[in-house]
Order: C-alpha cells, then sequence, then structure tokens
C-alpha cells in the first residue's frame, strides 16, 4: 500500500531511534599520527571508522552530521566556504574526500548511514561561536559582513558568553544567509532530516549581550525563519518523494529558550519541526515537562545528554564514569522520552552506544542519579537561573 505524503511524513517522524549521535565532523582530525594510532590512508573506510563503522551492531539509530561550523564546511557548496584545517598542528582531511573518492564527507556519511537503514541528518550549528576566541578562525563571509555580527574583539558585552562574533539574527541578511546554507544541503544531498542545533550557541538577538529582554518581535524573526525552512523541506520532500524532517536542539525551558528568542511552542503549534532535543550546557527542568509538551503536538522527544554537562561532581574536570550516563539516561527513559541524544561523545567504541538506548539494557547495570543542571545558564542569559525547576 502507498503512503500519503503525510502519512509517510508522520511515519518518518515516529520511526524508532533508539540512540542518536551528533557528531561535530572532527573525525579526521590527528593532533599526532603515532598518539592516534595512525591516522593511516586517506581512504573513504578510514575516515568512516574514526566514529562511524563500528557503531554496527550498537543502539544507534540516526546520526545527526555536523560538517563544520557557519558558513565553514567540510562538504562542498558555492554557496559556502571550504573548511580547511591550516597551520594549527592538525591533520584534518575530511574536505579532501571529494578528490579522493568522488564523494565529499556529506555524501561518504549519507551513503554509510543508508546502507545500514540508520537516519541521517545535516546539523547546522545556528550560531556557533568559536571564532569569538581566535578571530583567525573567522569565515571570510564574517570578516566581510562585520555590521551583520554582534559586536568587535574587545567590545564590553556582560552576557551571551560574550560572544562578539554571533551572528545578529534580528538583520535580515543573516536569517537570509542561514536559509540558503540550509535550502543548498536539502537541495542537494539525500538526507532524511536537518538539526538546527541552537545550542551551537545559545544567543542570537543583541539584548541578550547586554541583559535586556529579547522580545516576542524577535521570537516572531526567528518563528518567520524556521516557518520557510519548514516549508522549503516540504517541497523538496514533495519533488523527492520521500519526508524530510526537521529537529531542533533547543533549551529543555521552554521560558529560557523564550528568554533568548525560540519559542519552540509556536513552532509546535503550526507543525514547523518534528523533533525536539532538549538540553546541553544545562538541563533545566525535569524531562516529563519536555515530553508533554512535544507529545501533545505530536513530535518526538529526545534527552540531549552533553558531555558539555555530564561531569562527576567529585571529580571536576576528570574522567566521568558510565554510571552517571547511564543514571541521566534511565531518569529520561522513566519520564517518558523517545530516545537518547548524545554530543560530544564521539569514541565509536564507547559502551555507551550499547547501553543507553534502552531502559532493559540499563537495568540491572551500576548507575548514578544525581540531578545536574549544569553550569554557565547565567553566563549566556542574565537572570538564566530562574528557569531551573527541580520538581
Amino acid at each position: 500500500m502507498t503512503l500519503s505524503h503525510s502519512e509517510a511524513h508522520e511515519a518518518a517522524v515516529h520511526r524508532p531511534r533508539r540512540i542518536i549521535m551528533n557528531n561535530d565532523g572532527n573525525d579526521c582530525w590527528s593532533h599526532d599520527d603515532a598518539a592516534d594510532g595512525g591516522a593511516g590512508a586517506k581512504t573513504v573506510e578510514n575516515f568512516l571508522s574514526k566514529r562511524t563503522s563500528p557503531l554496527v551492531g550498537s543502539q544507534v539509530d540516526a546520526i545527526f552530521y555536523c560538517t563544520g561550523v557557519v558558513n565553514s564546511y567540510t562538504h562542498h557548496s558555492e554557496e559556502t566556504e571550504l573548511r580547511i584545517v591550516a597551520d594549527r598542528g592538525v591533520d584534518d582531511w575530511a574536505h579532501e574526500l571529494k578528490q579522493i573518492a568522488g564523494r565529499d564527507s556529506l555524501q561518504v556519511m549519507t551513503d554509510f548511514c543508508h546502507q545500514q537503514d540508520w537516519e541521517v541528518f545535516w546539523s547546522m550549528r545556528m550560531n556557533d561561536t568559536h571564532d569569538s576566541g581566535d578571530e583567525a578562525l573567522l569565515t571570510e563571509w564574517k570578516s566581510s559582513h562585520r555590521e551583520l555580527l554582534m559586536g568587535n574583539p574587545g567590545d564590553e558585552l556582560p552576557f551571551g558568553g560574550k560572544r562578539w562574533s554571533a551572528m545578529n539574527y534580528e538583520r535580515p541578511q543573516v536569517r537570509e544567509k542561514v536559509f540558503r546554507i540550509l535550502q543548498d544541503v536539502a537541495t542537494r544531498y539525500d538526507v532524511d532530516g536537518l538539526e538546527l542545533d541552537f545550542f551551537r550557541h545559545p544567543v542570537y538577538f543583541r539584548p541578550q549581550m547586554t541583559g535586556d529582554p529579547v522580545t516576542g518581535q524577535h521570537c516572531d524573526l526567528m518563528t518567520e525563519l524556521i516557518k520557510r525552512v519548514r516549508e522549503m523541506t516540504q517541497q523538496v520532500a514533495q519533488e523527492r518523494g520521500r519526508p524530510m524532517l526537521i529537529s531542533v536542539r533547543v533549551p529543555d525551558s521552554l521560558g529560557y529558550a523564550r528568554a533568548i528568542g525560540l519559542d519552540y511552542e509556536a513552532w509546535l503549534q503550526e507543525g514547523l519541526i518534528d523533533i525536539v532535543v532538549g538540553g546541553g550546557y544545562f538541563h533545566l527542568e525535569p524531562w516529563e515537562s519536555l515530553v508533554a509538551l512535544g507529545h501533545s503536538y505530536g513530535a518526538c522527544v529526545y534527552a540531549g545528554l552533553s558531555a558539555s554537562r555530564i561531569v562527576d561532581p567529585s571529580n571536576p574536570g576528570g574522567s566521568v564514569p558510565i554510571e552517571l550516563w547511564r543514571g541521566e539516561a534511565y531518569t529520561a527513559w522513566q519520564a517518558g522520552v523517545d530516545g537518547i541524544y548524545t554530543f560530544n561523545r564521539f569514541n565509536p567504541h564507547d559502551p555507551i552506544f550499547h547501553e543507553l538506548g534502552s531502559p532493559e539494557t540499563l537495568e540491572g547495570k551500576p548507575m548514578r542519579c544525581e540531578p545536574n543542571p549544569g553550569s554557565a545558564i547565567e553566563y549566556w542569559l542574565k537572570g538564566g537561573e530562574q528557569f531551573v525547576r527541580t520538581a
């Protein structure tokens, strides 16, 4: 029986995903061949061996693959710049795959995932600001459009992570550029969906930088962008004959999200998004809150477990016992999430990828359940601590 477009979309939304692994695209980075076990030959097989092919047989059902930061990617495009790491003491050859194998990094990842019957989403970091700490990382586009950024090096910006290089989404040129980047990928690659990663980094409108209120009008500007992206992906889906989903990674507190310009309840109400991943630097409310919100609109909800937040309180800065990851995942499963999403955890041999994807595989194993809202809550947003709710 042939499904209608809406039926196929609904089936794709609710496809089981035990674990979604976010891969930040630094598969090939090697500081020292010997220390890294040898970088090996520049082949597709070696590229995939870094983080992906060993996951076969694990509980990972989807990979959200990020090929770089805003306008600088290892996939090849006339819309964006090619990310080539040079003179920084690392060997990063992902950008060479097009010449090596005739397929770029995103094509290789998409093909492999589909061979395993995994989903693959392209993950866009909506306002990555690593360049705030090193101006040499600025793309040509940012360098030539300084007026679209939050500020300049040395500016006194007390909040918003002090990220002067963040794009100001109040400017229509920024929203247009972001839309074109997403459209370029959606129309040229056979990905199953797009991830809009709003945690990298969580600042979008300039009032946040100075501790002033981000308004409903700001939220409306972002909602209009999401609506435009949805219309584009629906058109792509119609033309290719299969769905293209939209996932968002956002603060799990709707109040915190609205305070930085992200009214994702409006996105849910209007049917603009399919998957909500909550949590990143911080986890602000019991998982039940986000589950209830997302499920009330027919969306899937995933618990975002990030190495940025999950630390051992008895050994800050040290290795994190797997018991903590198990406890975080088990608590989320008990709250009714649809699956687990991992961030900044890349070793494909890590046992978490064989355990966290089901409460049944966690039961009976040692675990620690220690509520941990995380840090940097006020670092990004003045008054952010008011959104922490433990019950």
